[in-house]
């Protein structure tokens, strides 16, 4: 028994290590402040955000889905004539170090066709598709958002 223990735990120290460690010379991905607005009592439509930095290597943020909703956009926000003008936009570019700050008053998610169950206190699923040079598959980013009542 002390045998099996000797060789399980390198293993589970290895798969508890941060995402930074990864060596196969890909882009590493990380987030932080993952979230999603509660939608108003009858849309079905709502705003997000999130943190995301890259290290090790240039990417290019391509899409996005969710499981609470059925199409997430990425939008960008400019105020043109003392009005906000909200597009959506094919993505960004991240250099290696670069944060993407997507949130309020500023570059955003925008979720359509949000499940009306969707409530403030829930926790929902966010994947975030990035293109990478030499990369046949997208480089994906698995983020739990905790959704926020209007107005936090």
């Amino acid at each position: 028994m002390r045998l099996a223990a000797l060789f399980l735990a390198p293993a589970l120290l290895a798969a508890c290590q941060p995402a930074s460690t990864a060596s196969d010379g890909e882009p590493v991905l990380s987030y932080t402040d993952a979230f999603i607005m509660a939608p108003i009592a009858g849309r079905d439509i709502t705003m997000g955000g999130i943190e995301i930095t890259v290290e090790g290597g240039d990417v290019r943020l391509t899409g996005v889905s969710s499981d609470v909703a059925t199409t997430v956009e990425t939008h960008s926000m400019a105020m043109v004539d003392d009005r906000m003008q909200m597009r959506p936009v094919d993505g960004w570019d991240l250099k290696a170090g670069d944060t993407l700050k997507l949130d309020r008053g500023g570059d955003h998610l925008m979720f359509f066709g949000v499940d009306e169950a969707l409530a403030a206190g829930d926790t929902a699923n966010i994947t975030f598709y990035f293109d990478v040079a030499g990369r046949e598959e997208p480089l994906t980013l698995e983020a739990e958002a905790e959704v926020r009542a209007q107005g936090e």
